[in-house]
C-alpha cells in the first residue's frame, strides 16, 4: 500500500536494533509525524518517524526541515513501516524520540522485511477499521493470509476426537479470536489454549454458518468476518 512515491538520493545504513526491541508490532496503531521535506517524506533514501515532540525538532535541526513543502504528516507507525518496505527508493527507518534526544534508532529495509506480511495485514485492517475500505474488500485481501486462533483443528477425523476454539460472545452469536503473530495470540491467551495458524479463507470456511472470525479483536483496528452466517443463539 505505502503512503508516498518519490525518489531521493540514497546513502548507506546500518540497523543499530531490532524490530522485536522495538516492540513495533504493539505499536502499529500509534500516531506518529512523518518528516517531509520539500515536498517528500524520502530523505536521504530513508524515512524519518518521529513519536514524540521533543524527536521531531532534533529532527528539523538534523534534516534542515524548513521552508515550503516541508514539515510534519501525521500517520499511524504501521503505515509508515508499510512505506519502508513496500515503495523503491526507501533503504531505511530513522526513528526519532523513543530514548528521548539520547539515540535515534536505525532499522535497515533487509531487517524490516520480515514483518512485511504482518505490516500489511495491520493497513487492510486499519483501513477497514476507518472506513477507508470496504469490507468485501478487505475480505479479499485478507483471504490468502495466516493468522494465529486460540484452540485447534480436529487432526484426523476420526470419531470423538476433540477440538475446539476459544470465541468472543457477541450479540446473538459467537467470534472465533484471532490474532496476526503468535505472540499476539498469547497474550490474551488466558485460556491457555492451544496456538494454531490458519490461512484466513480456509479458516472462514470451516467456520461458516457456526462461528464468526475476528482478527485482534482486543485492538482498535480488529475486523470481523463471516457475521452475516454465524449460528445465532439465544
Amino acid at each position: 500500500m505505502g503512503l508516498f512515491r518519490h525518489d531521493r538520493p540514497k546513502q548507506q545504513y546500518v540497523s543499530n536494533t531490532t524490530p522485536e526491541q522495538l516492540d513495533l508490532f504493539e505499536q502499529l496503531d500509534r500516531t506518529v509525524a512523518l518528516c517531509i521535506k520539500e515536498g517528500s517524506p524520502l530523505i536521504g533514501g530513508a524515512l524519518h518517524l518521529c513519536v514524540t515532540q521533543e524527536g521531531y525538532d532534533k529532527a528539523v535541526a538534523v534534516l534542515g526541515l524548513t521552508g515550503e513543502g516541508s514539515g510534519p504528516y501525521q500517520a499511524a507507525l504501521g503505515m509508515g513501516l508499510d512505506t519502508v518496505l513496500q515503495q523503491e527508493g526507501y533503504q531505511a527507518l530513522v526513528v526519532y524520540g523513543l530514548a528521548g534526544n539520547q539515540m535515534d534508532f536505525v532499522l535497515t529495509k533487509e531487517d524490516l522485511e520480515p514483518m512485511r506480511d504482518v505490516v500489511d495485514s495491520f493497513c487492510i485492517l486499519y483501513a477497514a477499521a476507518r472506513g477507508a475500505m470496504p469490507l468485501e474488500q478487505a475480505r479479499t485481501l485478507m483471504e490468502s493470509k495466516t493468522v494465529y486462533f486460540l484452540g485447534e483443528l480436529a487432526r484426523t477425523g476420526r470419531k470423538g476426537e476433540i477440538f475446539g476454539f476459544a470465541t468472543l460472545k457477541r450479540e446473538g452469536y459467537a467470534s472465533v479470536r484471532c490474532f496476526l503473530t503468535p505472540e499476539s495470540a498469547q497474550k490474551f491467551n488466558k485460556e491457555g489454549c492451544p496456538i494454531t495458524p490458519a490461512r484466513v479463507a480456509d479458516l472462514e470456511k470451516f467456520l461458516e454458518g457456526t462461528f464468526a472470525l475476528i482478527i485482534e479483536p482486543h485492538r482498535n483496528y480488529w475486523l470481523e468476518l463471516g457475521a452475516e452466517t454465524a449460528k445465532r443463539g439465544g
